[in-house]
C-alpha cells in the first residue's frame, strides 16, 4: 500500500478498519481503528508475538469495541489507544523505514 492509499483508507468515513501494512523483509503492522482512535501492532515475522501499542496519557480501565475486518467485533483497553493523527503517523513511518516506529510506546507481547 501507498502513502496516498494509506490516508485515504485511514481517513475514509467508516468507523471501523483494520489495516495491514508489510515490508519487503516481512516485518507487518496492523492497525485496528475505531472512529477517531486507534491501537497497532507490530510482528517482526509471521511467528512473532510482536508488539502492541500502549498509550501512558490514558488511564482509563475502559475497553474500545473494534471490528476486524472479518466482521468478528473484539474489545481491547483505551489505553492501548492513541488518535488517529498518531496511527496515520506511525503507518506512514513504516511505510517509509519498515521499522517499528519510535514516536509510539511498545509492549512486548511475549512479555506479561
Amino acid at each position: 500500500m501507498n502513502s496516498i492509499d494509506l490516508i485515504n483508507k485511514i481517513d475514509s468515513p467508516q468507523q471501523f478498519k483494520e489495516i495491514w501494512l508489510s515490508s519487503p523483509t516481512g516485518q507487518k503492522l496492523c492497525a485496528l481503528i475505531n472512529g477517531d482512535i486507534g491501537w497497532l501492532m507490530y510482528l517482526r515475522s509471521e511467528s512473532d508475538t510482536g508488539f502492541s501499542s500502549r498509550n501512558p496519557a490514558i488511564k482509563s480501565e475502559k475497553e474500545i469495541e473494534y471490528c476486524l475486518s472479518n466482521g468478528e467485533e473484539n474489545h481491547f483497553p483505551e489505553k492501548w489507544a492513541y488518535p488517529i493523527a498518531t496511527i496515520k503517523e506511525a503507518m506512514l513511518y513504516f511505510i517509509n523505514t519498515s521499522n517499528r516506529p519510535h514516536h509510539v510506546i511498545w509492549h512486548d507481547d511475549s512479555q506479561p
